[in-house]
């Protein structure tokens, strides 16, 4: 599995929660468009700052973090199926896919699904990601 920041760095060792959950539930040949989010435990909230602690952990720490913070992946599009690009089906296509695949693979926590987006507005999303598996 990879998981990219908008920027294109990839992260995926800072999150071997995330790894694992997606070697258990996601199908090959998918890339899914989203957010990250972390939740900390201590304060029953999620946690903007411990995304970046989780973001830049090395490898040794991350598991340890991982236990007390554990991420998430709040999916809103599916860019790609079965290794089959998406991007030319329109976004209403795209969600019922998403939507469909969700529950084919019944997918529980760390994944879940955005309501649906309206692509009109542009929001300034704290730390967008893709996860390719």
């Amino acid at each position: 599995m990879l998981l990219q920041t908008r920027r294109g760095v990839l992260v995926q060792g800072a999150f071997p929660d995330l790894v694992a959950a997606a070697e258990a539930q996601l199908p090959a040949g998918l890339v899914l468009d989203g957010e990250l989010l972390v939740w900390d435990s201590e304060a029953g909230a999620l946690s903007f700052e411990g995304l970046q602690r989780r973001a830049a952990a090395r490898a040794r720490s991350a598991p340890a973090l991982a236990a007390k913070m554990p991420a998430h992946f709040v999916a809103f599009d599916v860019l790609q199926i079965d290794g089959r690009e998406l991007l030319h089906l329109p976004y209403v296509e795209r969600r019922a896919r998403l939507e469909a695949l969700s529950a084919d693979h019944a997918l529980t926590a760390p994944w879940t699904l955005a309501g649906v987006v309206d692509r009109g507005v542009r929001r300034r999303r704290p730390f967008a990601a893709r996860v390719w598996y």
